[in-house]
């Protein structure tokens, strides 16, 4: 299965405030979003977007589009999900946070059914520096470059980080924000590919906020798989606050798990691990500066 880059993009949830957020702060100039599906009726265009009620309806107008950015509210996501991926839509970008555990594995569950590739929920994203923009907040701080970022967090991190990189004039090849939802497991394998691949990346960054949902073994083995591609791994939440504190929800729903309460690392053996087997781990965002510096093909201004 591959990403498909093509330039025909749908909005559903169109008429919710940060999707209308995320249109005016794009300048209305963003011409991938060609049609977008509202939550509620609203007209017939949002901001000189087209809007369809349903999406088969979208794409009979225009079947170019292969690619479906979900802002639905949380309780409409799956609905949203389930009708992109019976109209043929082939990969969905979800956005929305705070949705039900329960519709988000039915719609996993669909969307392996039909092969169709889903990135996120919660803030995800994709962005390529001066051509494409999917979901990816403050566009404009990112600038072209040779750093593929994989952020595994809020998106807030990956702009702080192309904020940092763009003070040493430093960009981004491709940027990836896979989400932060606690109950989805994340397809190392298939991002991490994209990337590496992606012409322009010499060096991967990626940064992670939470490590207790990773399988450490099986991360390893993925990172082992880029070859010729130097791997830094950026360690947020040393003490493990966030996992502490919003982990009630998850611990309802997993007690009857133990495979899964199992594989709760401490970011302190987290990194152990992962530098046993020679990867890089920071956990200040000043330290990638010096790394970078011993990459031979960087050049960084001081």
């Amino acid at each position: 299965m591959i990403w498909n880059f093509d330039r025909a993009l749908l909005i559903q949830g169109i008429d919710q405030p940060k999707a209308l957020s995320y249109l005016q702060e794009l300048n209305l100039d963003n011409h991938d979003i060609i049609a977008g599906i509202g939550d509620q009726y609203v007209g017939d265009n949002i901001e000189n977007i087209p809007v369809f009620d349903l999406v088969t309806e979208a794409i009979n107008t225009y079947p170019e589009i292969k690619t479906t950015l979900i802002f639905s509210h949380p309780y409409n996501v799956l609905n949203a999900g389930l009708e992109a991926l019976e109209a043929g839509i082939k990969q969905v970008i979800i956005y929305t946070e705070n949705i039900p555990p329960l519709d988000i594995f039915k719609l996993w569950q669909k969307a392996h059914e039909k092969q169709v590739k889903i990135l996120g929920t919660s803030q995800a994203g994709i962005l390529i520096p001066d051509k494409l923009c999917w979901g990816v907040n403050h566009s404009n701080l990112y600038q072209s470059g040779s750093i593929a970022l994989l952020n595994y967090g809020d998106s807030v991190i990956s702009t702080e980080l192309a904020l940092f990189l763009q003070k040493h004039d430093l960009g981004e090849s491709i940027v990836v924000n896979v989400g932060n939802d606690k109950f989805i497991t994340i397809d190392w394998d298939f991002w991490l590919e994209i990337l590496a691949e992606y012409e322009s990346t010499k060096v991967i960054l990626i940064s992670i906020s939470d490590c207790s949902n990773i399988e450490p073994e099986q991360f390893i083995n993925t990172l082992k798989k880029v070859k010729n591609k130097p791997i830094i791994i950026y360690l947020l939440d040393p003490k493990n606050l966030k996992f502490i504190i919003q982990n009630n929800g998850a611990k309802i729903i997993t007690d009857q798990i133990p495979q899964h309460l199992n594989r709760i690392l401490s970011p302190k053996h987290f990194q152990d691990y992962l530098e046993k087997h020679g990867i890089t781990v920071i956990r200040e965002h000043q330290e990638i500066l010096p790394w970078l510096k011993k990459q031979e093909f960087l050049t960084i201004n001081e």
